[in-house]
């Protein structure tokens, strides 16, 4: 019998490859309008108020009420359920149920709720979106035996535009084309690529090309005016549909994500699912995905928002004003950019190794579509 799950919260688009499989046994109820890519004006604004002092002080821990009686369960995304149904969370990180306020779950009312809501007997698992987040959730929570605790990655659909022979074709070819996808140019690394970018032309590489997909009203005037002065480099709106995504990363060879702040970005299984050697700072989930000398190149950023040991670092975290939302550019991030690009560009048979290693590695064992298909069918039939 298949089962016919609920939907209540706000969910990120990339959820809908796992809603709309045609090979899950489930059916999935949701609305069209509860899908989001980059959060909206009102959503920020709402979240600003609830990481609020006031909202550390009252023990704010938002719980979505749900009604609904067509369903045999429910699922939510990061947020806990008041509900007569059964539910599940699939979740980014532990600090995501307090809304990443390290404060919330240290105070009487915090601690009082967050304990009520994990005992209470509807919900029946909390499904981790990474080894981190399974690994680091008892240093949040006392997860009570009723609640059942896993990990699955999320369902990013194979790149029906790639495959070998194109990763083969196009680590050849005289221009290596380098992509950078977010909506916040400044917390995801923007300006450290802008710098590189400028230094690479200074040194004459011009091959080295850059597609920027972003949301570009957000764009200081100065960062416009300065990446259009970039030959190679091209700067096009966050409006892609999923299938012009999928040709960009597809045509792509370097995915560029030296971010500031990162639990699971979602673009580096997207572009490894297309044969991507991918660049980035080593934060949290990324080092699950990007294996340093396999299937791209990591980093440390200059402020660690996560230490070491995938726990947030306190420094930081509640210090983000002067550290990682400042302006400033890592001089480090840089340097290693600059550095791995011209390596690349001068060894196109590493591009190619690294390329086809990423590819490999985006489509099987635990990253596959069956493998994920079948872990939420058997936690679907356990309930």
């Amino acid at each position: 019998m298949v089962k016919k799950i609920y939907v209540a919260t706000k969910v990120r688009g990339f959820l809908l490859d796992l809603f709309t499989n045609p090979d899950i046994d489930a059916e999935f109820l949701w609305h069209k309008d509860s899908v989001y890519e980059i959060n909206s004006n009102l959503k920020l604004l709402l979240s600003k108020i609830a990481k609020s002092r006031l909202g550390d002080y009252l023990g704010l821990i938002q719980r979505i009420t749900v009604a609904v009686d067509n369903c045999d369960l429910v699922f939510s995304y990061n947020r806990f359920l008041k509900t007569e149904q059964k539910y599940v969370i699939y979740l980014e990180n532990p600090t995501a149920l307090f809304h990443y306020c390290l404060n919330r779950n240290a105070t009487y009312l915090g601690k009082k709720k967050i304990n009520k809501y994990l005992n209470d007997p509807k919900l029946q698992s909390i499904v981790c979106m990474s080894r981190a987040c399974y690994e680091t959730l008892d240093n949040f929570y006392h997860i009570p035996d009723s609640v059942n605790v896993q990990q699955i990655y999320p369902l990013v659909n194979s790149n029906p535009y790639t495959s070998i022979q194109t990763i083969k074709e196009k680590s050849n070819r005289d221009v290596i084309k380098c992509l950078y996808v977010s909506a916040d140019f400044h917390l995801k690394g923007g300006r450290e690529i802008l710098t590189a970018f400028k230094a690479l032309r200074a040194k004459g590489v011009d091959n080295i090309h850059l597609d920027i997909i972003t949301k570009k009203e957000w764009l200081p005037r100065q960062v416009v005016e300065d990446l259009g002065k970039l030959k190679g480099v091209r700067v096009n709106d966050f409006n892609y549909t999923k299938a012009d995504l999928q040709k960009t990363y597809s045509d792509s060879n370097v995915l560029l994500n030296p971010t500031r702040q990162d639990s699971f970005p979602l673009v580096v299984l997207e572009a490894m699912k297309a044969g991507n050697v991918v660049l980035a700072t080593d934060l949290y989930a990324i080092p699950e995905m990007v294996v340093d000398g396999y299937n791209g190149y990591l980093t440390s950023p200059r402020y660690r928002f996560y230490n070491y040991d995938n726990l947030p670092n306190k420094l930081v975290w509640n210090n983000r004003k002067n550290t990682i939302y400042s302006d400033y550019v890592d001089g480090k991030i840089v340097e290693f950019l600059i550095d791995k690009l011209l390596y690349l560009n001068d060894r196109r048979y590493i591009l190619e190794e690294l390329a086809i290693n990423s590819f490999v590695k985006a489509n099987n064992k635990e990253y596959s579509n069956n493998a994920i298909i079948n872990k939420w069918g058997h936690l679907f039939k356990s309930i």
